[in-house]
């Protein structure tokens, strides 16, 4: 035969004359129809069957779910696992019933002795007192003195029950009388009694306090504002006190308010008898809920410098029917008289407190 000729299939060569004949612009579209066309005819070819060393590798691989994972399969045993004729069961130990613990023994009262230094509260504390007890102890002194009025030099005393309840409270004065405060219970309510004067056949017991253990640094009356700058009244004392001191109740009342009152900041006030007001300011915080009944020298928060302040301290107000007036002036205590038969106990137990602490030998 003369010449060459070369054999083109013919689907193959109708292919690429309608090809040819296509627009350029058209390619795109072809492409994405092969494919489509592809990926129908990849969907329609039979799937090879998974084997069980290979689904033993998917359950050991990660995965999510929606992939096909295996996680958890069991696995097949392999030449490895050697059978076993017998499996021995574990043993339970037997139980023993616990033999019930020895009943601890109530524990002993606790003395804390010591000298006031700069402020009462951080001389309690400083001798082992916690901050629950300083105030208890500051809370049962106030019932019979001014807290201010203690000294630098003056001794303390104390005996705790078993809660750290005080039961003793105890003052020894450089100037002016002891104190010897016993806490008695009778008819379901319990009151301090000052046993300081066993000769005496009546022992009493004051109501009035000052409301913090502190120095007075600013008086009442008319003085210039140490940050507003210009001479007003005012209207009542200031008690310098570190951060965090107790303020107690100076007399038995109701909370009227308890919150924040502008410049004297967080602030408590009572209400006593006779159109008598008592106000606590500046506090760090406030202990004390509106409307409840506290007793004289109960606590109802602590010092701070919330408000217009310059410094952690008390400003201490009492009015009479609204108006200002100077708190020396002013006593809110009333004496309780104790008859002859409570105070012989009352000295009886004194003198079993006082045990507290001494050594025998």
């Amino acid at each position: 035969m003369g010449g060459s000729s070369t054999y083109a299939h013919p689907i193959r060569r109708s292919a690429a004359i309608s090809a040819a004949a296509l627009p350029r612009g058209s390619w795109q579209a072809v492409g994405a129809l092969a494919v489509l066309c592809s990926g129908v005819a990849m969907a329609s070819f039979p799937r090879a069957a998974v084997g069980a060393e290979q689904q033993e590798w998917q359950a050991l691989g990660i995965a999510p779910l929606a992939g096909g994972a295996a996680t958890g399969a069991r696995m097949a045993a392999s030449d490895a696992v050697e059978p076993i004729d017998f499996v021995p069961q574990r043993r339970t130990p037997p139980v023993i019933a616990a033999a019930p613990m020895p009943a601890s023994p109530p524990p002993t009262p606790q003395r804390i002795r010591g000298r006031v230094g700069e402020g009462l509260y951080w001389s309690l504390r400083a001798s082992g007192a916690s901050p629950d007890v300083a105030a208890r102890y500051l809370a049962a002194l106030a019932t019979a003195t001014d807290v201010g009025e203690v000294s630098v030099g003056d001794n303390f005393d104390m005996v705790l029950g078993s809660h750290g309840n005080v039961l003793y409270a105890g003052l020894e004065r450089a100037a002016g009388s002891d104190l010897q405060l016993v806490h008695w219970s009778q008819g379901g309510r319990g009151r301090w009694i000052d046993a300081a004067a066993p000769d005496q056949p009546s022992l009493v017991a004051r109501g009035s306090a000052w409301p913090v253990a502190g120095r007075i640094t600013s008086g009442f009356g008319y003085r210039r504002h140490p940050i507003l700058g210009y001479s007003r009244l005012h209207a009542g004392m200031d008690f310098g006190a570190g951060w965090g001191t107790p303020i107690v109740a100076a007399a038995d009342g109701q909370v009227v308010r308890a919150g924040w009152a502008g410049g004297y900041g967080r602030q408590v006030r009572i209400v006593h008898g006779d159109g008598l007001l008592t106000s606590y300011s500046h506090m760090s915080s406030i202990t004390a809920e509106p409307g409840t009944l506290v007793r004289a020298g109960q606590l109802i928060g602590y010092v701070g410098s919330s408000g217009l302040s310059t410094g952690p301290h008390l400003h201490y107000e009492v009015r009479r029917y609204g108006t200002p007036v100077n708190p020396l002036s002013v006593r809110f205590g009333s004496v309780q008289m104790v008859d002859n038969g409570v105070g012989k106990a009352v000295r009886a137990r004194l003198q079993a407190l006082l045990q507290v602490g001494v050594r025998r030998g």
